[in-house]
């Protein structure tokens, strides 16, 4: 509901935060205060600071301080519209009607299974579990490669690339024009620089095995055929577990989460019914994939 109100208002100034950034203050720690008085509401100032925040979902937004009072004013002035709406909303029966009720039960729902599955997650998910798969990670980032690739749907159309390559075409302009990775063939292939672990196995082993300029032989994945060029080669130093912790919850959360899921699921008859009354059960949650391109 905050942010729905004070979009609009905030519409034009999403795209100022780097301009912003360079001239906010060191951030420091301060006291919670009263930032702004609606009526007979106090409106404290970790309450602006976290409609703030909503705005930029997964961001690092600059601290609201750092912009100037036009662009402070407009959020300030957003939730104070919110207060104010509510007050007049509360005045009205419309909390009771069947539509705002059913909303309501399924927000609340929601809330309860998010705030569940939170918990739940940190239980599923040791500091130990934690360590071993950032060891395991670590092990497997010791070095890196820069490579360019060519994605296609065959083998023939892999081999035809190959013998092109090796009379003199140029592999950017190849990727640009073949690759079905779109994304990475717009730039003649790059796929940047990427640790083993962050490929698919195959990929990763027909990479690592080249040399800095070389071009493989065709390479099969369940993406397609490969054509691998390494630019270059390099020692990485890996991040810190607390660097890397979060990433690493992210992804051993999410596979705990689904496993849990299957299991409670289990002892539960869940079917699915056509339009013709036809029953058949519901296939268990999918396991998350390890990430890997």
């Amino acid at each position: 509901m905050k942010k729905l109100l004070i979009t609009t208002a905030l519409a034009m100034l999403i795209s100022l935060p780097v301009l912003a950034e360079d001239k906010a203050p060191p951030k420091t720690e301060t006291k919670d205060y009263v930032i702004l008085k609606v009526g007979d509401d106090n409106v404290k100032k970790s309450e602006v600071d976290a409609v703030w925040k909503s705005i930029f979902p997964g961001g690092n937004p600059p601290e609201f301080d750092s912009f100037e009072e036009k662009i402070k004013d407009n959020v300030l002035r957003g939730i104070a519209s919110e207060h104010i709406i509510s007050k007049e909303a509360e005045k009205s029966d419309i909390k009771n009607t069947p539509e705002v009720k059913e909303k309501i039960a399924a927000a609340e729902k929601q809330i309860i299974i998010e705030a569940y599955l939170k918990v739940k997650t940190k239980e599923l998910v040791s500091d130990d579990k934690l360590k071993a798969a950032y060891d395991a990670r670590v092990k497997s980032s010791g070095e890196e490669v820069h490579a360019r690739h060519i994605l296609v749907k065959t083998e023939e159309e892999a081999k035809e690339i190959e013998k092109k390559l090796k009379k003199g075409a140029k592999f950017e302009d190849i990727a640009k024009e073949k690759s079905q990775d779109k994304s990475s063939g717009a730039e003649g292939g790059d796929l940047g620089w990427f640790t083993a672990d962050k490929m698919v196995p195959e990929f990763s082993k027909a990479a690592f095995a080249l040399e800095a300029g070389k071009i493989s032989e065709p390479v099969k994945s369940d993406f397609g055929w490969h054509i691998i060029k390494v630019e270059e080669r390099r020692k990485s130093t890996p991040p810190s577990f607390e660097q890397l912790k979060p990433e690493l919850m992210q992804e051993l959360g999410n596979k705990a989460v689904a496993e849990y899921v299957n299991g409670i699921m289990k002892n539960v008859k869940v079917t699915v019914v056509d339009a013709n009354g036809k029953e058949k059960p519901l296939p268990p949650v999918q396991l998350p994939a390890d990430g890997k391109k």
